[in-house]
């Protein structure tokens, strides 16, 4: 079986050359089936029927998750539940793709199990980006219009980026400074995206669906292929960032719980993930881990073949 796998298209109307281009060839790839792992959208949903229907050619079943990009909105009120429950499944059912969220999906022997997932700070980079940084958390929120507030966070304190714990990135802002003026790195989904729960209790709730897909698909297929929009495995994370936004941003890459959940299913041999902007495919603890992400610009469809 050839499966070809993409992520982090992040259409809008700058990168939509591309984005056609990568379509191109995901159509011409001569697959057996296509995985579309996450962040199909730039900034919401409201591009998501775009890329789905550049990929209406692909001959075989269409297979996607949504990533957070995909659930951004910006109008006052947000509704994150009912667009990830109803619209994006019927947006992608509308396009002949099959949303993993919802259900397993078999094809002959392999079954394609997974869902978004979520993040629990877990993958936080320990080690500073700089030498001499000091950190502020700095809490943010959606204000008025839908702009972007600040507030303070409370016992929050100025120390050395090594002391912040993994519940310090629930405010979703850090203020750094080294021997220049301040700067403010901010996770965005925090306007854009509300589950109305912690971001915690959102990982383990998609783990636990994940969980149940698992073992719904167990019986039904003799191997199964994990898919997951979020980073699932703490290997994969974990690598050192100079630049403090981004180091900032790997508390926010995923959660070794959706791991947990893969290692724990029957006949589990590939994961296909996307988030990271990092594709490479590499073997973790006897899984086969796949990045399926286009984001860089030398990036192009990975195309990954099963055995018979």
């Amino acid at each position: 079986m050839r499966i070809v796998a993409i992520a982090d298209l992040h259409y809008d109307e700058q990168t939509r050359p591309r984005v056609e281009a990568i379509a191109g060839a995901v159509c011409g790839a001569e697959a057996d089936v296509l995985v579309l792992a996450g962040d199909c959208a730039a900034d919401g949903p409201e591009r998501f029927s775009e890329v789905l229907g550049l990929l209406a050619d692909f001959p075989g079943p269409r297979l996607m998750v949504p990533g957070n990009h995909d659930l951004w909105q910006h109008d006052s009120r947000l509704d994150t539940r009912r667009l990830y429950d109803e619209v994006i499944p019927a947006m992608a059912a509308a396009h002949g793709f099959h949303c993993l969220d919802r259900e397993p999906f078999v094809l002959g022997d392999t079954a394609f199990v997974g869902c978004m997932g979520w993040y629990d700070y877990s993958f936080h980079q320990r080690e500073a980006p700089l030498p001499g940084m000091t950190v502020t958390p700095v809490g943010v929120e959606r204000g008025e219009g839908g702009r972007m507030a600040f507030h303070a966070v409370p016992g929050a304190r100025e120390g050395a980026w090594e002391e912040l714990r993994p519940e310090d990135y629930s405010a979703h802002g850090l203020i750094w400074q080294t021997d220049g003026p301040p700067h403010v790195a901010v996770w965005n989904d925090t306007v854009h995206v509300d589950w109305g729960r912690s971001d915690p209790a959102m990982a383990e709730h998609f783990a636990g669906r994940l969980r149940e897909h698992l073992a719904a698909a167990s019986g039904e297929a003799r191997r199964i292929v994990g898919v997951t929009h979020f980073v699932p495995f703490a290997e994969l994370a974990d690598y050192h960032h100079d630049d403090p936004t981004r180091a900032f941003a790997r508390a926010y890459l995923g959660s070794p719980l959706l791991g947990e959940a893969l290692l724990e299913g029957a006949g589990v041999e590939l994961v296909i993930y996307g988030h990271r902007h990092r594709q490479e495919v590499r073997e973790v603890r006897g899984l086969v881990a796949a990045d399926a992400g286009v984001a860089d610009q030398d990036a192009g469809p990975l195309l990954l073949t099963l055995p018979d």
